[in-house]
């Protein structure tokens, strides 16, 4: 940063720094003309510090000299966070780099103006990245006996209790507010935030307690009245001594006052939570260190994820979220939502209205509830009915709330909600803890259908295509497949990436699934080598699906954007289907369609079906279904290493597998294919268009060829899979000329190949060379071979000394 203030003048000097993001103009202090501030408008004079004092310092020696006093700028909210930091060294170091004296929350906030009206408990997360409580005063005690399973819309809170803050009071922020003018002081008017700066029991001269608290104003003068002002009545009862040391320590703005007083006074408490030296934060409740913190970003989006509050019948929909408590101990979990910023054109005449009703303009009312589970089975909708074991107590019009709890061991489900169904917001979940293990909705517990919605995009998520390893920043939603002695082949499931943009501004999606392979070891990243199914190639669609059966196991979910710094905002949902496939589904009526037998006794009869295949019953798409441009037939061929090849041994080792016309046919047949990286020996699958036998010498194929690429180990499964999605999607753009694509396994490499009908049509070949390329995202020095089949099929009579031998593979 001071090297991007040094800059040279015109006479050749150092120039003075000015920041072009956030000039020396009104632009900078104004958004919408809505507060008192606004007649200032075309009448500022900008200085610098050195123009305005001798010697300026931002923090002076004397840390009572070193706070904020307000002016105009009714930003009183934010400089009571802002006392917080002289308090910690290291968050001071945090906020203002010693090496870096530029800094601006207005920045944050686009403009001065917007500073005005806020509050506390936001200041301090925003400062701190910590987390901040709101208590009320009103109606003191304790708010979980009064109708703790009763969902609101009423802004209620914890009652303050000091005892609780004791372990930490020297560590943590308080401040306290007023709605309305107080009785010790009209002056404050309404709405007003002062910062608590120590308090303390003091003993009497008749040996009992009074509390006391010294109270600081922004203002910078004290405007309070009172016993405990200056020789006020209070001070009588409390030994001279410690009097005339209470009293030094109040410096310009400050003044003392007794809990009675403050409980009557101020309307609600604001307190931070502590962070130590480390940046861990501490709890509040029992001063316990935070080491961990995870995080989950969400959304509630209208008729998907946005059931309301309990009283909903939609309230199941809602983003829900596992907690897994590994031993008994405190669990804190807070919900914070994005704010919405007004419109400045819809608010620019409006008259500055109170933060109360403006609130409830930025935010929704949200609320935490939390239930344990049980049994790894178990009716959501008959658990919904029985009451949370834990949870905010009520919705709240706040940016964020926060759950606090002592929880036993085991498996908790969490759903965050708004009041109103329907309502829609971007919100994200913590969890600082020491012993417990916070991990997002998985299906180890059959909830039916669920939803997870997030960000995708906007930096490292979004991604080309796939790039690994996997960043922390990209969304990886982890979903646990369950081991069930009744499933031998795995749990068939389908996974929906569903965009939240206008058909009109759709961005090209796809995701990949992998699998943990060792649970236990702590892996949180996705490798390579993990991957077992793709959704590719991206789509430029509203919603992509992949239906697959999985084994038993922990998995994630990695959703994507084609190209990087592709924003979108996305539900993904996963279902399990949990009714038998029947016999005529499965696809398996086809397996042995049109394969030559073993016996060369019926080496004709098979000759002769091969050569009629195009003459039999075209599959066709079922009711409902999504027909593809052209119908497809599966292959599989394998030759035992070391026997020498022929046209004949070739013939009779390849199989048809099974043709298909529609989407659905299709997921048939590759959700219970073996995946090519799982192959063993000289195996290859085929994919051609139906009528057309995987053979050089087929009609279809002889005046055409091949591009040929060759990977190494480990890779073969994905790319076959980007590569036939892409076939099937018509994604390569040249009309009828593919014919189709094989993967080929070898022992040391692997070998994937898309045949043309056309080898003499440079253009052709070259725009699918280039469309290969994207769809398995190759790197520019990736070598790629054209093979014209003519050439294949001189090779290899040439290999073979067969003059006039046929075939080819």
């Amino acid at each position: 940063m001071k090297e991007e203030c040094r800059t040279e003048s015109p006479s050749g000097g150092e120039a003075l720094f000015e920041d072009p993001d956030f000039p020396s103009e009104d632009t900078s202090l104004f958004c919408d003309s809505s507060t008192p501030i606004a007649r200032l408008q075309g009448d500022i004079t900008w200085l610098r510090p050195q123009e305005i004092c001798q010697s300026p310092v931002l923090f002076p020696d004397n840390i009572n000299l070193g706070h904020a006093k307000q002016g105009l700028l009714g930003d009183c909210w934010f400089l009571c966070a802002c006392a917080f930091l002289l308090k910690n060294k290291h968050l001071l170091n945090k906020v203002f780099p010693p090496d870096q004296p530029q800094w601006a929350d207005s920045r944050l906030h686009s403009s001065y103006e917007r500073l005005w009206a806020g509050q506390v408990s936001e200041a301090l997360v925003d400062l701190t990245g910590g987390l901040a409580e709101r208590w009320s005063l009103g109606d003191f005690g304790s708010e979980e006996e009064q109708r703790p399973e009763q969902d609101s819309d009423q802004v209620r809170r914890r009652r303050l209790d000091l005892s609780l803050l004791y372990p930490v009071k020297d560590q943590c922020a308080i401040s306290c507010s007023t709605h309305s003018s107080p009785g010790g002081a009209s002056e404050l008017g309404e709405y007003h935030a002062l910062t608590v700066m120590e308090w303390l029991a003091v003993k009497t001269v008749s040996e009992s307690e009074v509390l006391l608290l010294r109270i600081r104003n922004p203002w910078g003068r004290c405007c309070w009245g009172g016993d405990w002002i200056g020789s006020g009545a209070g001070w009588s009862s409390v030994d001279p001594v410690s009097a005339l040391d209470l009293q030094a320590r109040v410096a310009e703005g400050e003044f003392w006052l007794d809990e009675t007083e403050f409980l009557s006074q101020f309307d609600d408490v604001t307190v931070g939570y502590p962070i130590s030296d480390e940046g861990h934060l501490k709890s509040i409740y029992t001063g316990n260190l935070l080491t961990h913190n995870h995080q989950l970003a969400g959304r509630w989006i209208k008729g998907h994820s946005a059931g309301g509050s309990r009283n909903s019948s939609n309230y199941g929909s809602n983003p829900k979220f596992w907690l897994k408590v590994c031993e008994r101990g405190e669990v804190l979990v807070s919900l914070l939502q994005h704010r919405k910023w007004r419109s400045t054109e819809k608010y620019a005449q409006k008259p500055l209205e109170d933060s109360k009703n403006t609130k409830h303009q930025h935010y929704q009312a949200i609320a935490l509830h939390m239930w344990k589970v049980e049994k790894k089975r178990f009716n959501l909708s008959r658990m919904l009915n029985k009451p949370p074991c834990a949870s905010t107590h009520c919705h709240a019009y706040e940016r964020e709330v926060v759950l606090h709890g002592q929880l036993e061991s085991g498996y908790y489900l969490l759903i965050a909600s708004t009041y109103q169904p329907g309502a829609e917001a971007r919100f994200l979940i913590r969890c600082p803890e020491n012993p417990s293990t916070f991990t997002a909705i998985n299906n180890r517990w059959r909830v039916g259908h669920q939803l997870f919605p997030g960000l995708v995009g906007g930096g490292k998520d979004g991604r080309r295509k796939q790039k690994l390893p996997v960043s922390l920043a990209e969304p990886a939603l982890p979903f646990t497949v369950c081991d069930e002695s009744a499933v031998t082949s795995g749990v068939n499931v389908r996974i929906t990436l569903h965009q939240s943009h206008p058909e009109t501004d759709l961005q090209p999606i796809g995701f990949h699934i992998y699998k943990f392979r060792d649970r236990e070891s702590g892996q949180t990243l996705p490798r390579d080598e993990d991957l077992v199914a793709s959704c590719v190639p991206h789509c430029y669609t509203q919603d992509v699906s992949l239906a697959c059966c999985l084994s038993p196991g922990a998995y994630t979910i990695v959703p994507s954007t084609y190209q990087p710094d592709c924003s979108a905002n996305f539900t993904l949902s996963l279902a399990r289907r949990i009714h038998s496939l029947k016999d005529d589904d499965s696809g398996d009526h086809d397996q042995d369609q049109g394969s030559p037998k073993d016996s060369e006794k019926e080496k004709n009869e098979d000759e002769d079906k091969e050569q009629n295949i195009s003459k039999k019953k075209m599959v066709v798409p079922g009711a409902g279904e999504h027909p593809l441009q052209y119908n497809y037939t599966f292959w599989y061929s394998r030759r035992t290493p070391g026997r020498p090849a022929s046209t004949q041994s070739y013939e009779q080792n390849i199989k048809q597998i099974g043709s298909f016309a529609s989407v659905e046919q299709f997921w048939r047949f590759y959700s219970h294919m073996i995946r090519p990286g799982d192959l063993t020996g000289h195996s290859d699958f085929h994919l051609f268009k139906e009528g057309i036998k995987p053979m050089w010498e087929d009609d279809a194929n002889k005046m055409g060829g091949k591009w040929i690429i060759r990977l190494r180990k480990g890779l073969a499964s994905r790319c076959w899979e980007n590569l036939i999605l892409a076939m099937l999607g018509e994604q390569f753009m040249v009309g009828e000329e593919i014919c189709g694509a094989v993967v080929s396994v070898r022992f040391q490499e692997d070998i994937i190949s898309i045949w043309n009908k056309t080898a003499s049509d440079q253009a052709t070949t070259a725009r699918i060379r280039d469309t290969l390329r994207r769809v398995l995202n190759l790197p520019p020095n990736t070598i790629m071979e054209y093979k014209t089949h003519t050439d294949s099929i001189k090779a290899w009579e040439d290999f073979h000394g067969l003059v006039n031998a046929s075939g080819g593979r």
